[in-house]
């Protein structure tokens, strides 16, 4: 870049040396000289719009470099400012760069950038894809990136490296893993019967509302399908599968500032939809909350926003 630099401004001194030439050696204003010097004023415009490109080009390389040293001491130092997205530590406040370019018109933008500042989404920018169906890994490994940023320390999910593969299908190698592997270990149904776990299918409503309402107890609940189609009066009522059906009921009490599970993910709804596939700005909408209403202490990304605020 250097050389190129060098060679744009010998094209530039040699224009300009011509031009005086021409102008010192011309004394009329014969056709041929008037031709010469406006080639050579041409030319040297031309070789000092390539040495100003160059020079521009030049100080960007320069500002990169710079930038990577920089990033290259904070590592060396453990002082890198970017957070582990695989390590988020209890009540995480600190705000995060990340920025979504594509909330504009979604419903659970104020929750889902909440989250954000909690460094639960640290990974996704800057696009979080609202309307793209959520997976199961991807769904658990948000659940419990979420419930220990906004739960203290007594309340928090724990990984579990030291325990054996949880599901068949769900090896060390999966970006879910260890999310995965915490629940599991911790005595949550988050899998199948058949010992699988499918990380890389979509959740669906019924799953998601199972998982998450479970941690929010803090067990496993029963089938209850006669009092959920009590409460909720959800016209497909009768399609939510029976294993689903206590926690689909116990989200009704487990509400909050901006209603329960259902609600905040999917609004106010006659029907459930049971087997569809969950968004991830739907997703997003569960996990602004954790626990049941009522718990001691912050349970919601707000609450802990504002308490990293005032502190």
């Amino acid at each position: 870049m250097t050389l190129l630099i060098k060679s744009a401004l010998s094209k530039y001194l040699i224009a300009s040396c011509g031009i005086m030439m021409m102008a010192g050696l011309t004394t009329g204003c014969s056709s041929s000289a008037d031709k010469e010097r406006e080639n050579l004023k041409r030319e040297l415009s031309e070789a000092k719009a390539e040495s100003s490109s160059l020079q521009s080009q030049l100080k960007l390389m320069q500002n990169s470099n710079d930038q990577k040293k920089e990033r290259l001491n904070e590592t060396e130092t453990g002082a890198a400012t970017t957070p582990d997205t695989n390590s988020f530590p209890s009540n995480s406040t600190g705000v995060t760069t990340v920025q979504f370019t594509d909330l504009a018109d979604v419903p659970d933008k104020e929750m889902i950038e909440q989250l954000a500042q909690l460094h639960v989404f640290d990974d996704l920018a800057p696009t979080f894809k609202p309307n793209q169906p959520i997976t199961r890994g991807e769904y658990i490994t948000w659940l419990y990136r979420s419930y220990n940023a906004i739960l203290p320390k007594d309340k928090q999910l724990r990984l579990s490296p030291q325990s054996a593969q949880q599901f068949k299908d769900t090896p060390a190698g999966h970006p879910a893993y260890k999310y995965v592997q915490a629940l599991a270990n911790a005595g949550y149904s988050i899998g199948y019967k058949d010992g699988t776990f499918k990380p890389d299918q979509p959740i669906t409503r019924e799953e998601m509302i199972g998982i998450k309402v479970g941690l929010d107890v803090g067990k496993d609940l029963p089938p209850y399908r006669s009092q959920m189609e009590h409460v909720w009066k959800f016209s497909d009522g009768k399609t939510v599968d029976e294993r689903f059906t206590g926690y689909v009921h116990q989200d009704y009490y487990t509400s909050g500032p901006n209603g329960s599970n259902i609600q905040r993910a999917f609004g106010k709804i006659g029907s459930f939809k049971a087997k569809q596939p969950v968004l991830r700005y739907e997703a997003a909408g569960t996990l602004w909350q954790q626990g049941q209403f009522g718990n001691n202490g912050g349970i919601t990304a707000a609450d802990t926003k504002n308490k990293a605020v005032t502190n």
